[in-house]
């Protein structure tokens, strides 16, 4: 997968240049990288349809329950979501521990491609959810676990909706770390009216001390 412009500009992003950094050399070598990691991934997703209902603060997904504000806000008008989780794959977190060792640059380079993959591979797996939609049903936007006030765990709830330890290998640790790493996963509400999708800082609890916003830009 050949870098866009946009990708290449996320991963600077990530490794917090700013604009005025960002000279040919760096951005160069950040295209370099993504195709070096290439090399080493093995993209894997899986999705799927789910009952979801929310109270107050309460979230219930197939049975699956947990508080999120933040998240309940986002599935207010929807009685049906899609969960979905994606991974990289173990060898692009030992490609990343390899270079954190060879160099801190270069660990740091990789780490953020590997994140902006990761995140083009949320956006294939969405293509699939949006071509399985019903006519006049609309999605919201993707909202993972540990944005705003969204537990982590419910991480763990997806992971096992899902099925996705057997499916593409992605698991919980007891400290709620996705393994491997550079996974995600992520909801998406589904309604019967057009929604904003784009993410901005109004939906999130956590837009006080967010480094993005300090950086002068929301998250994504």
């Amino acid at each position: 997968m050949t870098p866009s412009p946009r990708m290449t500009g996320d991963a600077l992003r990530f490794m917090r240049v700013p604009p005025e950094g960002r000279t040919p050399e760096l951005t160069a070598a950040v295209e370099a990288a993504f195709e070096k990691l290439e090399g080493h991934i093995r993209p894997r997703w899986t999705w799927g349809r789910f009952p979801v209902s929310s109270a107050g603060e309460e979230i219930n997904i197939a049975g699956a329950e947990f508080r999120s504000a933040d998240l309940a806000k986002l599935m207010a008008r929807s009685k049906e979501c899609y969960l979905m989780a994606v991974t990289l794959g173990p060898e692009a977190d030992r490609q990343i521990l390899l270079a954190q060792k060879r160099g801190m640059m270069e660990g740091l380079m990789l780490d953020a491609c590997a994140s902006v993959r990761a995140d083009a591979l949320c956006d294939q797996a969405e293509a699939e959810i949006a071509a399985d939609l019903r006519p006049g049903e609309h999605l919201t936007m993707r909202f993972s676990p540990g944005y705003g006030d969204a537990p982590l765990r419910a991480s763990e709830d997806i992971i096992a909706l899902l099925n996705a330890t057997r499916r593409i290998g992605l698991s919980m640790t007891r400290s709620s770390m996705m393994t491997p790493v550079k996974s995600v996963t992520a909801l998406l509400g589904v309604t019967d009216e057009e929604e904003c999708r784009t993410r901005g800082c109004d939906l999130c609890s956590n837009r006080e001390n967010c480094p993005y916003r300090s950086a002068g830009g929301p998250c994504k």
